[in-house]
This record gives structure tokens, sequence and C-alpha cells, in this order.
């Protein structure tokens, strides 16, 4: 892999690095565009299926404040990375990009605690990284993460079906997310259902299989985690089951672990509305705080 500079217009700190496929992977770093040289831990996030990484803008913004570099790319055929859209063949082609991505910043950044921070798929990406190296990272936090899939949604026929198809029409679309339940405020949305990078169409046979053997893999696995963790699920989240995340505070062997379960509450808990005083903000306050506290003085 390599890494190149990408000055754009903007200037927003934004550059990409060549993986191993030899696909450029368009990355964010908000730890350079808050020009922090001496920060007390790295952050990286990994965002879900279908988005990319500039929906973090907010909560990465909230931890620059606090001199915590954090940094995030596209993943493959996500947002403004290449690769055929929303498509893989075998999901550690994810988990070997994050690897390398914060390898770059430890070798910028030595002796310094590293934390992942990953939504929906992005948290299943954290947890799978979390036990391939136990002492990689210093905590993950996840936010709805993709554990377990609900059985009226993915039954044993429609999986065996979707093995099949997955052979021969690996990027045939299948189902579709509902904008509707990325959040409870309409205007997050109208933004999800406008923003050109987000992906639109049906999610593909061939990634919706390596995604159900990831899951799969977790849930066999979820007693040799012992990475810290924060869980944040809302009860209401149609598209990561809340039972995966019950089950993994239940399992883990993780000593420090904390699980916060939200009432009435969506997919994107970093987005849901601040109406009761304890979304919106307070969710990425409450991340804010996880991670502060388990910084060095």
């Amino acid at each position: 892999m390599s890494s190149t500079e990408n000055n754009n217009a903007d200037q927003k700190q934004e550059n990409c690095f060549t993986n191993d496929d030899g696909l450029k992977i368009f990355c964010k770093d908000w730890g350079e565009a808050a020009s922090i040289s001496n920060p007390r831990c790295l952050v990286f996030i990994a965002h879900g299926l279908g988005e990319h990484c500039l929906w973090y803008d907010q909560l990465a913004e909230e931890l620059t404040k606090r001199q915590v570099y954090v940094f995030s790319h596209d993943h493959i055929g996500h947002g403004q990375s290449e690769g055929d859209r929303v498509h893989i063949n075998n999901f550690k082609q994810y988990t070997r990009d994050v690897f390398y991505h914060v390898e770059l910043k430890k070798k910028k950044f030595s002796n310094i605690p590293v934390f992942m921070i990953g939504h929906s798929m992005g948290g299943a990406m954290a947890i799978l990284c979390a036990l391939e190296r136990p002492e990689f990272f210093k905590g993950i936090i996840l936010i709805a993460p993709a554990i377990i899939v609900s059985p009226a949604a993915v039954s044993p026929l429609k999986v065996f079906i979707g093995r099949w198809l997955s052979y021969v029409f690996p990027q045939l679309p299948i189902a579709k997310l509902d904008p509707k339940a990325v959040c409870r405020d309409p205007n997050v949305v109208k933004k999800y259902e406008d923003d050109p990078l987000v992906y639109h169409g049906g999610i593909k046979v061939k990634l919706g299989t390596q995604l159900l053997d990831s899951m799969d893999y977790i849930c066999a696995n979820l007693e040799k985690l012992e990475v810290p963790f924060l869980a944040l699920h809302g009860d209401k989240d149609t598209l990561a089951e809340v039972d995966g995340s019950k089950q993994l505070g239940e399992k883990a062997k993780s000593k420090d672990k904390t699980l916060k379960i939200y009432e009435g509450y969506y997919h994107q808990l970093h987005n849901e509305p601040d109406d009761d005083g304890v979304g919106g903000t307070g969710i990425r306050a409450e991340i804010v705080k996880w991670i502060v506290e388990r910084m060095p003085a």
C-alpha cells in the first residue's frame, strides 16, 4: 500500500492511500485540520454500510476540541473511494484497510493509545479488529453495531439462496435500507436521501453474505472479546438488532464494558434529536467523555 496527498480546493485536509487491491481510498483527517501536533490519543472512525466518513464531522470535531486526533476513510466502494459500489469479495479487505490506515498514524504519533469508533457495519469491523489484535486498541466505541440479524428479515432459506447468488451474481442488488429508519430527525433523513455520496441502491448479495459470515463469527467469539468497550443502541433500531448489543454486554470478557440502550432511538444515535436531554449532542458527549476518561493525563 502507499499513501499520497490530495490537495483539495477547499483545503479540508483530505488525502488518500492506495490499498493492496490497487484502489485509492479517500481519507478524512480532522486531526490534521485542527493542527493537533501533540495528541493525547488517536481515534479512527469506521462508517456504516452505504454511507461515508464525512457523516461524522460533528462527532470528530467535538473530539478534536479535547486534543484527540481523529481520522477516517471511506471503505472500498463507498463515498469517494474507488471500487465497485458497495461491493466486496472478502470482509477482511475492510479490516485490512483499517489496520493499514491506523498504522500510518501510529508511525507519526508513537506511544499514544488508539481508540476505534464503529457505527453499524463499522461496529462489526471494530469488533473483528479487536478480536484479531486485542492489544491494538485501547478501547472501541460501538454505535448500533451489526452483530446479529433479525430472524424475521433473514430466514435460513433466504441465506441459502443468497449464498448461491453470491457466486453467480455477486453484485445483484437485494434488499434496500429504509432511509426513514436511519434517524428520528426528518432533517437527517432528508440529508441522507439527498446525499449523492450515500449509496441508495440495494445491498449487493456478495457484501450481504460476507457481512452475515462476519456477524456469525462475531457471535461465536463474543466471549473472547477482552478490549474495553462502550456500546450504544436504540431500542427502536430496525437496521441493526439491539439484541446483538445486549448479547455483547452479557458475554464479552472485557473488564471495562458499558452498554447503554436508549428508549425510542433509531439507528444513527449520534445524529438523533436532542429533544429529551440525552440524545443528539448528548450521545456525542457520552462518547467523548468515555474516551477522555481513558486517555493519558
